[in-house]
């Protein structure tokens, strides 16, 4: 499927450069943050601590923690409507465990397209955040990438229009990586990510991870 949002114009510019140095940089300025250094201790401590998914009054404090230090308004879109309660039972009767230690990216689009049939609400981007925190803190890998409204704002300027053409098939757009959200198509979103990650050379540890946090700092 095509780009479907108001396509008024392509992005006619050249693609930001990203470095090894820029990664590493921008990580050790949020680590030191006094906001988003000490929840990020938080939730690492967090997850070791409570690593499975399978009880589900701790799934639930879980989904609490991230949608609280990530913003990401779930209480709001949720609450009244007992949705919590609800996502956190889906969670436990999954497999979520098992296969978010392997990387399994279908976890993503499964639970997303779950909660907009459950609920009406697309919660694509706070799912994101659930695998890949797990992901990260319980099995030190990094195989998810977070999608979040920097990300679908901002992506755009790390990609050439050539190069998203020759990737995709569609033009870029400013808005195209709504797209991904908005069609569930977190695999084809990866790999517009893994591409950034290539095609600029990086070789830090986590870069799924660290790009995240580049492009968050630099556009926030």
């Amino acid at each position: 499927m095509g780009c479907w949002i108001n396509q008024k114009k392509a992005v006619d510019m050249v693609a930001r450069g990203i470095s090894n140095k820029d990664l590493e940089k921008v990580a050790i300025k949020i680590k030191k943050d006094i906001k988003y250094g000490r929840e990020g201790k938080l939730i690492d401590s967090s997850l070791k601590k409570y690593p499975t998914n399978n009880d589900l009054e701790m799934v639930s404090m879980k989904i609490c923690l991230i949608d609280l230090t990530n913003g990401t308004n779930l209480m709001r879109n949720l609450g009244k409507s007992g949705g919590i309660y609800d996502l956190a039972t889906k969670i436990t009767e999954i497999n979520f465990d098992k296969r978010v230690a392997i990387g399994d990216l279908t976890l993503v689009n499964e639970l997303a397209c779950w909660t907009k049939e459950k609920f009406g609400k697309n919660l694509f981007s706070f799912i994101t955040k659930y695998c890949l925190y797990h992901n990260v803190h319980c099995y030190d890998r990094d195989d998810f990438v977070i999608y979040d409204s920097v990300l679908a704002d901002n992506l755009y300027k790390y990609i050439s229009k050539e190069d998203y053409k020759d990737l995709t098939g569609n033009n870029l757009y400013k808005n195209s990586i709504k797209k991904y959200k908005n069609n569930f198509k977190y695999e084809e979103y990866k790999k517009l990510i893994d591409f950034i990650i290539k095609k600029n050379k990086i070789s830090v540890s986590k870069p799924h991870r660290k790009l995240d946090w580049l492009i968050w700092y630099e556009n926030r």
